[in-house]
């Protein structure tokens, strides 16, 4: 697999958390160089990230590239995609993502010097993490969101945007018990350290 992305990027680091974790082998190329992201605007008309190619495939959208993992490499130890927790995964990965999308922007935009109460949209964006964040720890059952015990897409997902959030300073996430608990809980795992943005 050769894998298109950053580092820090909190879409590209599930893929590579995968890649880790399932033995699967990747390059990565790395689209904050120049020539990365020439070399990436070539290939996808989305400029966007991750981007993945395997042989002759080539996959624009990270969950579509976890799908492919999964389909061609089997679930390891994961919780599986399908199953009677299908819909309920499906709903907190797309809340988890609206998060993380709506944290990156505030993040951005404040490098720019634009503060969330610049416009309407701007302060509703940021009111809707803070509403998504309170659903999500309603939702967790402890250090997982489903009584097996198994780490699957939405452990993995709230994990990544959790540690980009920290990371890039959008919201005081150590100072959430609940979620200072799950980082550190998760973290100790080889393949998260391995995957950290710095």
């Amino acid at each position: 697999m050769k894998l298109y992305g950053s580092i820090t990027s909190p879409y590209v680091r599930r893929i590579r958390f995968l890649c880790l974790e399932l033995g699967i082998p990747f390059s990565l190329t790395d689209t904050m160089t120049e020539a990365g992201q020439k070399e990436l605007r070539e290939k996808t008309p989305l400029w966007k990230i991750p981007y993945a190619e395997i042989d002759d495939l080539k996959i624009w959208d990270s969950h579509t590239i976890t799908d492919y993992i999964f389909e061609t490499k089997g679930n390891g130890n994961f919780r599986p995609q399908k199953g009677p927790h299908h819909y309920r995964e499906a709903n907190l990965l797309t809340a988890i993502d609206q998060a993380l999308d709506n944290g990156i922007l505030l993040f951005y935009l404040n490098k720019e010097g634009i503060k969330p109460d610049a416009a309407p949209y701007l302060t509703k964006n940021a009111l809707r993490i803070s509403s998504i964040l309170d659903y999500i720890k309603r939702e967790l059952n402890g250090h997982f969101f489903f009584t097996d015990g198994k780490i699957g897409l939405s452990e993995i997902a709230l994990y990544t945007a959790l540690d980009w959030i920290r990371f890039r300073s959008v919201l005081p996430i150590d100072e959430d018990p609940v979620f200072a608990g799950f980082l550190n809980f998760h973290g100790q795992n080889k393949s998260w350290k391995e995957t950290a943005p710095k």
